[in-house]
This record gives structure tokens, C-alpha cells and sequence, in this order.
């Protein structure tokens, strides 16, 4: 029986990203000891673009080591792919068509 679920267009697999060092933003009590920022760590991870609809696509990000995955929604594979160079430096020549 055919998978309904969605194939990616692109991959690019094994990118080291480095995550982590945001600054506490919220709300603290007055008198509270501001947290530490978040620990820095750098990471091994699949990104991939999806289909989300006739036109539109997700751009996938997940750590190899499974401790974190998230998307971003696009109007186009185009829009997609410029956003991946813009935050993780993949370029045109580095991403693959090859089903999973």
C-alpha cells in the first residue's frame, strides 16, 4: 500500500549548526538572579524541503541525535532554498533529489 505521507524534494544531510546562547528574554520577579544564557552546542542535522501543498513547502531541520526538529513554512521551493543558505549556508549544489 502506497505512503500518503509526504516525500521530500530536497535534502541535505550532515550539517554541523551551532545552537544555543540565547539570552533569557521573559518576565523575572523583582529580586531575581537573571538565568544564564541557553549552553551552546554544535550539532549534526538533516535539513530537507517538503511539499506542503500544490505550491507551497516546509524547510525541515532535524538533529541527527533526535533532540530537536522544526520546520518553517514557504510559499515555494525557491523561497525555501534561499532561506537555507541564508541560515545554514547550503547552497544550490549541496542539496539532493534522491527519495528517502
Amino acid at each position: 500500500m502506497a505512503s500518503n505521507a509526504p516525500q521530500p524534494v530536497k535534502r541535505v544531510i550532515g550539517v554541523s549548526i551551532r545552537i544555543g546562547g540565547e539570552e533569557h528574554s521573559g518576565w523575572l520577579p523583582a529580586g531575581a538572579v537573571k538565568p544564564l544564557p541557553t549552553p551552546v552546542r554544535d550539532v549534526l542535522v538533516d535539513i530537507e524541503i517538503e511539499r506542503n501543498g500544490p505550491n507551497d513547502c516546509l524547510l525541515i531541520c532535524a538533529a541527527q541525535d533526535g533532540s530537536f526538529c522544526w520546520d518553517d513554512w514557504f510559499q515555494s521551493i525557491d523561497d525555501a532554498e534561499r532561506a537555507a543558505k541564508e541560515r545554514y549556508g547550503i547552497e544550490s549544489r549541496d542539496w539532493t533529489t534522491d527519495r528517502a
